[in-house]
Parts: C-alpha cells; sequence; structure tokens
C-alpha cells in the first residue's frame, strides 16, 4: 500500500461499521485487549496503526490512555475528528491523528510507544514479515502489540457456512481471497505464522483469541435483539480450541522481551 490518501475499501467500510459483524469484532477486539494493557496510571503512549475512523482509540481514549492514531486515509482520519469533537475536551486532549504510512511510521510518530494496536490492517499489504519488521520498530523494551489478522481458514469456512461450495473448495488451499469491502486479493495468514515472525523480531507471545465465529458469514444487517447473548457466545468460541482455530480474524498479543 502507498502513501496517498485513500484506501480503495473505504467507502465500503464506513457504510458497513454499524452491522453486527463490525460491533462483533471491534467489542471481542476490545474485551481481549483489556486484560492485556497496562493501566492508564502507568502514562503508557499508545499508537494506533491504521486507526482508520478511530473506534479502539476513542475507547482507549475515555478510559485515560493518550493514544496516537496513524491512518493512510484522510476520508478515515476525517471521520475520526468528527466523532473526536462530540467527545469532552479531557478525552480530545489524549488523542492525536495523524496522517501516515505504516512503512513510514518514524516520519509520522517520531517517537517509541509501550502499546502499539495494528488491528484489520496487515491483510492489505505485501509483506506480512516487513509490516511486522516496521511495526516493532517503534516499540520502547518490554512493550507489547496487538495484531488483527485474516485467518487462511476462515477463507473455506465463510464460503462452506454460505452454502458456496465450489467457493469452500477453492478456500481450502486458497491465500487471497476478495473481501467484503471491495477489496480484491486480500492475504490470509495462518495464526502460526504470524506467531514465527513475532518470535524472531523477538517478541513473545502473551495472548491469541478468535474473533468471529458464528456470524462471519452472516450478510449485512443490525445487531438482533439477543446481541448480548450473541456476543458471550462468539467471546467463548474466541478463548477454546478449536473454534479459535476456525475464526474469521486472529487477535495476537505480544510483548517485547527485555
Amino acid at each position: 500500500m502507498s502513501e496517498n490518501s485513500s484506501w480503495e475499501g473505504q467507502a465500503r467500510w464506513q457504510e458497513k461499521l454499524g452491522d453486527v459483524r463490525n460491533l462483533v469484532r471491534q467489542e471481542l477486539v476490545s474485551r481481549q485487549l483489556a486484560d492485556h494493557l497496562p493501566p492508564p496510571s502507568d502514562n503508557p503512549l499508545v499508537l494506533d496503526v491504521g486507526c482508520g475512523q478511530g473506534t479502539q482509540l476513542l475507547a482507549l481514549a475515555r478510559k485515560g490512555y493518550s493514544v496516537y492514531g496513524v491512518d493512510i486515509s484522510t476520508d478515515l482520519l476525517a471521520r475520526a475528528e468528527e466523532d473526536m469533537a462530540k467527545e469532552p475536551p479531557l478525552v480530545r486532549s489524549r488523542v492525536q491523528l495523524v496522517h501516515g504510512d505504516i512503512h513510514d511510521l518514524h516520519a509520522a510518530v517520531d517517537r517509541k510507544f509501550d502499546v502499539v494496536l495494528c488491528h484489520g490492517l496487515l491483510m492489505y499489504l505485501p509483506s506480512l514479515e516487513d509490516s511486522l519488521r516496521d511495526l516493532t520498530a517503534v516499540l520502547n523494551r518490554g512493550a507489547m502489540i496487538s495484531l488483527l489478522t485474516r485467518n487462511r481458514a476462515s477463507i473455506a469456512m465463510r464460503a462452506g457456512m454460505s452454502s458456496d461450495w465450489q467457493a469452500a473448495l477453492d478456500g481450502f488451499d486458497a491465500r487471497y481471497y476478495d473481501n467484503r469491502v471491495a477489496v480484491e486479493g486480500t492475504r490470509a495468514d495462518e495464526p502460526s505464522e504470524v506467531s514465527h515472525l513475532l518470535g524472531q523480531l523477538g517478541m513473545e507471545i502473551s495472548a491469541w483469541f478468535g474473533v468471529r465465529l458464528f456470524t462471519d458469514h452472516w450478510s449485512d444487517m443490525k445487531p438482533p435483539e439477543n446481541f448480548d447473548l450473541l456476543l458471550a457466545a462468539e467471546e467463548e468460541a474466541g478463548k477454546r480450541d478449536p473454534y479459535r482455530q476456525l475464526t474469521s480474524l486472529t487477535h495476537v498479543i505480544a510483548r517485547r522481551v527485555p
């Protein structure tokens, strides 16, 4: 992804923000992350790379964290600015939004961080290894990273749950697919690949979770009345084998080895 002011899936992405699939994703990632973050009282500096419309960074700012948000899309950053303007002054003071590219983070934010988030960006980039190297380069000693990547097993899983049998057969050996925000050739990775590369970069896995198993094949729809129960089932699936191995997304949390 080159440095420019747009992202090809941004229009469709914004259309789907209120849909159940996106809400499941955002809520589960927030819950899974919460137990591993340092407390706000420690004053950790957080970087959200590919922050998009700012859902996660605003949630953290409300809890007392100081957060930098970096994104390549000026449109999504503008939407984040609009949402941030609705927050109390103290929350707004904790957020800085910057236009920038993951492969040139030092140009966007010339400092290192105690927490780096990269949720839902890596599948659009040519090299997982290069992207992880760029992310870990801005970590302080002992800092943590939170990654949300596309799970390769989900390509066949989603197609099968949607009764698209030819796509399911093709998906067993697929690495790339066309996703639901109309981006062609999106890459999916094995969870073990992500963990292995992090290990090579001096990171130690703290935890990993699955995100979105039961609802990944759903069409665009608003949350049902029993959304709390749905979330509880999705959250439990994301913690347990074999369910988390088949989820749409893999959430990995790791720390730099001192």
